[in-house]
């Protein structure tokens, strides 16, 4: 009977103690998706997969411990159309994540452009130099850069409710806005020329775009016709045109020539749109941490990590090394008294 009471003590303390840590409160993010058939997860490292339109294998990727594994928001091609993302919830804290369309850049795109400037001064001098038209002439490039379609490496909120992304991309982007640009000035270089009335001192239809000397010898020329008093005003007006045009198309020319003479690497994250708390923020960095990987796929991607977080963020509180419940501390003190008290039983009736 003394047994069967000592069991009893020993197993409900132990039962206390047990209940105690299994109803500890856990809080874990859940994800959910506006549009799963946009999104696409690579599973991480150089030899990872691809898995289109899952969401748990997404779900996953945004909440692992491995940064390289990420989910690309709207993946089908680099221009979005659409906010296309997630809705991460945690306790009373929301926030959604999404793809950035060409309207987004509308809202943004002046303040990612001063951000630039100032982390690569070198392009800030060139940029001074461009007229307002040119400014917005490159200014409309901004959402054809292929940047709005996130790779999202990591999310999670920190103890105010804040946000924290891991951005997956490029080390380097010298290449990626050369390109772009040299696709925009062949498409401006195909419309020089069109203006009636304005003859022009080089062929219109060449292999090679001019350069940047070439364009401002015909700039200088058509500016020494507009200003004759010979000049009848109709004319004028085509070649104030022209010369806009051809203004314009020598600043961008000096802006690529500038990009490929440029030595260092152009690190800049793509960009995703972050909506919490009532506000709207745009998450991007031009501060990279290389991976030490490449993707599967391409062998270049994914080089780099981006962090960004929400202003005044605080990261959240590591786990605490596990401790034994007050219950359960009690119970094996039980155990022990009961122990103790059975030696000093067996003593006496010797």
């Amino acid at each position: 009977m003394k047994m069967t009471f000592q069991k009893l003590v020993i197993g409900a303390s132990m039962a206390i103690g047990v209940s105690a840590l299994a109803t500890a409160p856990a809080h874990a993010t859940s994800f959910s998706f506006n549009n799963s058939n946009e999104i696409k997860t690579y599973t991480g490292g150089s030899n990872g997969k691809f898995i289109a339109n899952d969401t748990v294998a997404a779900s996953k990727a945004l909440s692992d411990a491995n940064p390289s594994s990420n989910v690309e928001l709207w993946y089908s091609d680099e221009n979005p159309t659409s906010n296309v993302g997630f809705t991460a919830t945690e306790g009373n804290y929301s926030a959604t994540v999404s793809s950035v369309t060409a309207n987004d850049w509308n809202s943004f795109g002046s303040q990612w452009l001063g951000d630039l400037l100032n982390t690569y001064t070198p392009f800030k001098t060139v940029w001074n130099g461009f007229s307002a038209s040119t400014q917005s002439l490159v200014a409309s490039y901004f959402p054809l850069l292929g940047m709005g379609d996130p790779n999202i490496g990591s999310f999670q909120f920190g103890q105010n409710g804040g946000v924290e992304l891991t951005l997956v991309g490029h080390l380097d982007v010298k290449t990626k806005l050369s390109d772009t640009l040299s696709t925009k000035l062949k498409d401006a270089w195909n419309g020089v020329g069109t203006t009636p009335g304005v003859k022009l001192l080089f062929p219109l239809i060449k292999t090679d775009l001019p350069t940047t000397l070439e364009v401002q010898t015909q700039i200088s020329t058509l500016q020494l016709t507009f200003n004759s008093p010979l000049t009848p005003a109709s004319k004028k007006a085509a070649l104030s045109t022209q010369i806009a045009q051809l203004t314009s198309f020598k600043d961008v020319l000096s802006l690529q020539a500038t990009l490929k003479t440029y030595q260092g690497e152009i690190g800049a994250s793509e960009i995703a749109k972050v909506v919490t708390g009532g506000k709207t923020s745009y998450a991007y960095s031009f501060n990279p941490t290389a991976s030490g990987i490449t993707a599967s796929d391409d062998g270049i991607s994914y080089s780099a990590y981006y962090t960004w977080n929400t202003p005044l963020y605080i990261p959240p509180t590591p786990p605490l090394k596990s401790v034994p419940e007050p219950s359960v501390m009690l119970g094996l003190l039980g155990v022990a008294g009961v122990f103790a008290t059975q030696r000093k039983f067996k003593k006496a009736s010797i």
